[in-house]
């Protein structure tokens, strides 16, 4: 059994940066979503009937990735919360032990 629990606020805060950079990452695939244009070209024209049917799931294709978005820039900030609240936890614990020190000495 460990006789010490460490927690890195450090590397909490950087796995939260990278949380938010696959939201960036997912950001990027939406954009390369909404910008396919299916009404043009040689498939516009020989296949014009699946445009509308395409068009209909492209846009729940991108809605859904916006949600995921979403959620992971939800959990990045959830992360980050936790370092952050960890790291004030320790600062109080660490003020009321140095006040019972004062107090005994």
């Amino acid at each position: 059994m460990a006789g010490q629990i460490t927690i890195d606020q450090d590397l909490i805060i950087a796995h939260a940066a990278r949380v938010r950079q696959v939201s960036a990452d997912v950001q990027t695939a939406r954009d390369a979503a909404s910008a396919t244009s299916m009404s043009g070209g040689a498939f516009g024209i020989l296949c014009a009937f699946l445009v509308g049917p395409a068009t209909l799931v492209a846009t729940a294709a991108s809605a859904a990735i916006g949600s995921a978005q979403g959620l992971v820039d939800r959990s990045a900030d959830e992360v980050r919360g936790v370092g952050d609240d960890m790291a004030a936890f320790e600062e109080e614990l660490a003020a009321s032990i140095r006040q019972i020190e004062g107090a005994l000495g």
